[in-house]
C-alpha cells in the first residue's frame, strides 16, 4: 500500500496542492462568513471590512502554500528525470568507453603484428645484405689477388 503511495508521490503532491487552492477559496470564504456573524452585533462594516481582510490573508497564505508544495513535487519531478538522464548518459559512455578500449586493443594486435612482420623482414634482409656483402667483399678480394704480381719462384 505504501509502496504504490510513495511511488506516485510527485502526482499525489501535485493533486494535493490543487486540492489545496480549490479548498483555499472555501476555507476563506467560511472564515469571512464567521468573522462577519462574529462582530456583527457590534458593527456591519467593521465586520464585512474585518471578515474580508482575514479571509484575503488567508487565502494568499494557503495559495503560497500550494504553490510551494506544487513546485516541491516539480523539482522532485525534474530531479527523478535528470537522474535518468544522467543515468542512460552514464551507460552510454560506459558503452563508448568500452568500444573505443576494443578498438584500440584491436589497433595495438594490428600494430604488434605489423612491427614482428617488419621485424622478420628486416632480418631477412639484414641477412641477404650480410650475404651481398660477403660476396662482394670475396669478390674484390679475387679480383684483387688476382690483380697483384705473383710473386715467388716464377722468375727463376
Amino acid at each position: 500500500m505504501f509502496d504504490a503511495i510513495f511511488s506516485r508521490s510527485v502526482k499525489i503532491l501535485k493533486i494535493f496542492a490543487k486540492v489545496q487552492c480549490v479548498l483555499s477559496f472555501v476555507l476563506a470564504a467560511m472564515l469571512c462568513g464567521s468573522i462577519h456573524e462574529a462582530l456583527k452585533p457590534f458593527s456591519q462594516f467593521s465586520a464585512i471590512v474585518a471578515g474580508l481582510v482575514a479571509a484575503v490573508v488567508l487565502w494568499v497564505l494557503q495559495m503560497f502554500l500550494a504553490w510551494a508544495l506544487y513546485a516541491f513535487a516539480e523539482l522532485v519531478e525534474y530531479t527523478k528525470e535528470t537522474h535518468k538522464e544522467l543515468s542512460n548518459m552514464s551507460k552510454g559512455l560506459a558503452r563508448y568507453t568500452q568500444a573505443t578500449y576494443e578498438e584500440i586493443h584491436s589497433m595495438n594486435k594490428g600494430l604488434e603484428a605489423y612491427a614482428k612482420a617488419m621485424g622478420k623482414t628486416m632480418n631477412s634482409m639484414n641477412k641477404n645484405l650480410y650475404l651481398v656483402a660477403k660476396y662482394c667483399c670475396a669478390e674484390e678480394e679475387r679480383a684483387r689477388a688476382a690483380a697483384r704480381p705473383q710473386s715467388g719462384n716464377n722468375n727463376k
